[in-house]
């Protein structure tokens, strides 16, 4: 029973690392020893999705959620900041997705 809660949890932190990896990457650049290191393997990595799906479903499954809450009137927070920032992270990973995959691809 325990394994079936925290696997979502493992999932979310495998995405977190992946993109933790591709920022490192990005912060670093190619010529620095760690940089092209942590280049090589984000993109060894993402290019199987079979390994990076679930992973992926999982956090949008968990952005969406967090997203009804902040959206609901059960919202912790009396602020619309939380709305804000869940849309402005969608919003960057998608363009991010769309914009950055076809300028890698270049």
């Amino acid at each position: 029973m325990l394994r079936i809660l925290l696997r979502p949890v493992g999932y979310l932190a495998f995405v977190v690392a992946l993109f933790a990896l591709s920022a490192a990457a990005r912060l670093l650049g190619e010529k620095h020893e760690l940089g092209f290191f942590a280049g090589r393997l984000s993109r060894t990595v993402w290019r199987y999705p079979e390994v990076t799906r679930r992973g992926v479903q999982v956090a949008w499954l968990l952005w969406a959620v967090l997203f009804a809450v902040a959206l609901s009137p059960f919202d912790p927070l009396a602020t619309r900041w939380d709305e804000a920032v869940l849309a402005a992270l969608a919003l960057g990973v998608l363009a991010y997705q769309h914009f950055g995959a076809h300028r890698a691809e270049h």
